[in-house]
């Protein structure tokens, strides 16, 4: 059996390699497309001059949850990869539309980043928020796993809807959760609002984003990312796997009614029995022009996807004003004009330089000092999305035709992963289930009454008034 994957990020990597891998190579001839240079995606490296000598950044791959990454986490060790640990501590930096100074809050060094700046002691707003992080935390619990016990009940409630039923203050929302969401997902107060309850409290639990006073120590690749990508390089071209890139797949259409003929873009083509898809779906739904089913119109149609400018850079604007405040990831901005998301990789990756190496997602101005600027696209965790989801099933391997992506999940590494692994199994007729993966938000019971412990402290200490 002759199978094309196209797209060598993670879903396309994984896909190929499962497809090998669980084959044992008996009869499975892959080749891999790449319209890049090399392979990887988001996941690169870049050497950089930080006055000293080089220092090497890792960029598109930073931190993830050993429980929620867990097929990430299996297909890094097999591989042989050495892991460190990092953080996921974050800040949040608001102001006003006319420049003035709003809210600055952390969670990276304790009681010293949450009073970084020291007028939210007499605050009562913002105590108030305080107690409804710790609310919104078991809200969001509670949710997650009613509906991981109810798979039956759709997922179509709004965040804003979710905040409205539950009372949440509107401090809460414009000095946490609003500048949190508009960050990771680029969007008006009212566009974040509109997203998927369910995903985003997903995201927001797998990603320890309901951590007030905790935040987790979680793994991160020791090695540099482009040695990673070698590595699976290197392992699928020792399996058999030829690898094709700067070779960007124009089309895919039907010939002769069995099997399916692949256009390169200049001219070159070739047959395959099957082909896996591990691109973003807009994308797959170009390659496949005119001869896109209506349940691939439909499904693959519903993915929106967001267009963000990235900049590495060493403009410390771009971070919260008190350096006590300083944290992983750090939200700045306004309600009314957007939020951006810099990450602080001297703290992630543990870098010793002088200089400050900062990745900013949707700059509200070009930043100074910056060493690279690239574009990306993530998929928007619509309702739309989630309901979309569901009905894979309708379109995976029904003329030969499988897609895996990101979109899948939440938009990471881990869903791309798992996406690409579940094609190919699909494809090789196992069962899979690689997709389903609702434990991870249930708490232990030490979580839950830790939980309830703080809860009960802050409700018999700290007082609101009106």
């Amino acid at each position: 059996m002759r199978v094309a994957v196209v797209g060598g990020g993670v879903s396309g990597l994984a896909a190929a390699h499962e497809l090998l891998a669980a084959s044992g190579g008996d009869g499975v001839r892959v080749t891999l497309y790449e319209e890049e240079d090399r392979l990887g995606g988001r996941a690169s490296t870049v050497a950089v001059d930080d006055g000293a000598g080089r220092v090497h950044l890792d960029l598109g791959f930073l931190i993830f949850n050993q429980a929620t990454y867990s097929h990430m986490m299996e297909w890094l060790e097999g591989l042989g990869v050495e892991m460190e640990r990092s953080d996921m501590s974050f800040s949040v930096s608001t102001q006003s539309d006319g420049g003035s100074r709003g809210c600055e809050w952390g969670n990276g060094n304790g009681i010293s980043s949450l009073l970084a700046q020291k007028t939210n002691i007499l605050k009562p707003s913002f105590w108030r928020m305080v107690r409804e992080i710790l609310k919104f935390k078991n809200d969001a619990l509670t949710y997650l796993e009613y509906h991981e016990h109810n798979t039956d009940v759709d997922c179509n409630e709004t965040l804003g809807q979710f905040i409205q039923s539950h009372g949440y203050s509107l401090f809460f929302q414009e000095a946490y959760l609003i500048p949190v969401c508009a960050g990771l997902w680029p969007s008006s107060s009212q566009g974040v609002l509109s997203l998927s309850a369910f995903f985003v409290l997903s995201f927001f639990h797998n990603h320890d984003l309901l951590q007030l006073f905790r935040y987790p120590q979680l793994p991160t690749v020791k090695a540099l990312l482009q040695s990673v990508v070698d590595k699976v390089k290197g392992e699928l071209e020792s399996m058999g796997c030829r690898i094709k890139t700067s070779c960007r797949v124009k089309s895919v259409s039907s010939f002769d009614g069995a099997g399916h003929r692949v256009l390169e873009n200049d001219g070159s083509e070739e047959t395959y029995d099957s082909v896996i898809l591990g691109v973003h779906a807009p994308n797959a739904l170009k390659v496949l022009g005119a001869e896109a089913t209506h349940y691939e119109l439909k499904i693959l149609g519903a993915c929106q996807y967001v267009h963000r400018d990235i900049y590495l850079h060493c403009d410390q604007n771009l971070m919260p004003r008190n350096s006590s405040a300083w944290s992983a990831w750090n939200f700045l901005g306004t309600t009314s004009r957007g939020f951006s998301v810099t990450y602080w990789l001297n703290h992630i990756q543990k870098i010793e330089s002088a200089r400050p190496f900062l990745v900013t997602l949707d700059a509200p101005c070009v930043p100074d000092h910056v060493l690279l600027k690239w574009s990306t696209s993530l998929p928007v965790p619509s309702v739309a999305l989630a309901k979309a989801y569901l009905q894979l099933d309708k379109i995976q391997g029904k003329r030969g035709i499988w897609f895996c992506g990101a979109y899948q999940g939440h938009g990471f590494h881990e869903d791309g992963l798992k996406a690409g692994k579940a094609a190919a199994q699909g494809l090789l007729g196992k069962k899979c289930e690689l997709l389903l993966n609702p434990k991870q938000m249930i708490p232990s019971w030490t979580e839950a009454g830790v939980r309830l412990a703080v809860a009960r402290f802050f409700n018999l200490y700290i007082s609101i008034a009106d």
